[in-house]
């Protein structure tokens, strides 16, 4: 936290600006506030674009309290369109910070952005994105894997497929397209996927795999962005991670949305949260930019008492709850509903009703180093970053080349038979 009276610095792009805290009341200056994020680059296509605003006072100190949450005002403009179909959001962080967030119906030649205060421009505004400017659902993806990381500003390496990917020297796809269908697939529920020449395959094992469909969904979304390796890897679609052998011999690569430190799954965003980028400013309602506007009161109002809710998914939740019962100030841990375990109501009862989402923040377990985390690592930009990466450093290892093996089926890329888009580079190329 800055307080005043201290040198302070706040990077903008290549700008450094020298702030310290403004305390309540301050008057808000649009020319020196700050404005800045990927929302504001062309290149960068994700399903709802964003950007920041930081509210900075006359003085040039940086405000930690909200300024209001209409202090600013956004409009999004296609300067060569009569109409323009996009969505626009203005969260308010309540630290001085705002989050806006635009989904574009439709592909445009430019957008302009304009951010506002007080009838003034902020910072640099207008911002000109010199297009083509694409929505989600527009098929053109970046030939040079190499290239769309760099304008997605994705890091060169991730600690995490590093470390998950060390248990696998090499992969063969031939050898795992055999065992790990005879291993797991009767018990388990699993999605055998293979990306070739940019597009999906897949072929599932197991009873329920409906999961499927957010996997499918941002396998479809970043071949429409980005030109994938040829791979071909399993999904595992339970709860719970599957390779647990201690010895690094006879062990299989299974992608799955959780892990542990006793397995050696390579994990993945998990499917919610992948969802919830997918589906931002559409069916879902909860993401990570709408809980960073949905802090819950000031943390001295805050509740001590750990907060947990959920289904009986695992025999650590039945502890939980039932260490709940005997420290009742400590932590407030109830089910929902009962699934895999047989009611014990005297032990792990009674059933309550579900809470709102935000009720969680009244928590004072939800903390600013926790904000933080989200901003830095759980953006749109950041998933698909961590999903791309992974494939790519995966594909390295194959040692055999991957396959459409029998009984796949081609997962279809949506229609979009409203907005379609035209792809500048497919038009190069016929042209050439």
């Amino acid at each position: 936290m800055f307080r005043l009276g201290l040198t302070c610095y706040w990077p903008l792009g290549t700008v450094i600006l020298a702030l310290c805290e403004s305390a309540a009341g301050s008057q808000l200056s649009p020319e020196k506030s700050g404005v800045w994020g990927p929302g504001l680059r062309a290149e960068v296509v994700l399903p709802a674009r964003y950007f920041y605003i930081q509210a900075v006072d006359t003085e040039g100190k940086r405000f930690t309290v909200s300024p209001g949450e209409n202090a600013f005002q956004v409009k999004i403009t296609a300067p060569e369109e009569q109409f323009t179909r996009a969505g626009v959001q203005i969260l308010d962080r309540k630290d001085g910070s705002f989050i806006v967030r635009y989904r574009m119906y439709a592909s445009y030649k430019n957008l302009r952005i304009e951010v506002q205060a007080q009838g003034v421009h902020a910072a640099k505004s207008p911002y000109s994105l010199k297009g083509p400017v694409y929505h989600e659902n527009c098929d053109c993806p970046q030939e040079d894997g190499n290239v769309w990381l760099e304008e997605m500003s994705c890091p060169p390496s991730i600690l995490q497929i590093q470390r998950d990917l060390a248990h696998f020297p090499t992969v063969d796809p031939d050898k795992i397209a055999k065992e790990i269908p005879q291993r797991f697939g009767q018990r388990q529920s699993l999605c055998h996927y293979t990306i070739k020449d940019n597009k999906v395959y897949i072929k599932t094992h197991g009873e329920h795999v409906g999961f499927r469909i957010f996997m499918d969904a941002i396998l479809l979304s970043l071949t429409r962005k980005v030109k994938m390796p040829d791979v071909e890897f399993f999904v595992n679609l339970g709860d719970w991670p599957l390779e647990k052998k201690k010895s690094s011999q006879d062990i299989h690569p299974i992608f799955s949305w959780c892990g542990s430190n006793d397995s050696k799954d390579i994990v993945m965003p998990t499917y919610d949260l992948t969802d919830s980028v997918l589906e931002t400013m559409g069916r879902v309602s909860l993401d990570m930019m709408s809980v960073q506007a949905n802090t819950g009161p000031p943390w001295e109002e805050k509740n001590a008492t750990a907060i947990w809710r959920g289904r009986d998914s695992r025999k650590e939740r039945l502890e939980l709850v039932k260490m709940s019962r005997k420290y009742p100030e400590i932590i407030d841990a109830a089910f929902t509903n009962f699934f895999f375990f047989k009611h014990d109501e005297s032990l792990y009862g009674p059933i309550v009703k579900h809470i709102s989402f935000f009720d969680f923040f009244k928590a004072k377990n939800i903390a600013k180093a926790g904000q933080e985390f989200a901003r830095n690592n759980l953006m749109g930009d950041h998933i698909f970053c961590y999903y791309f990466k992974l494939f790519q450093e995966y594909a390295k290892l194959q040692v055999t080349e991957p396959k459409v093996r029998d009984g796949m089926e081609k997962v279809e890329q949506p229609d979009d038979d409203l907005f379609p888009c035209s792809c500048h580079r497919k038009k190069v190329k016929e042209e050439l």
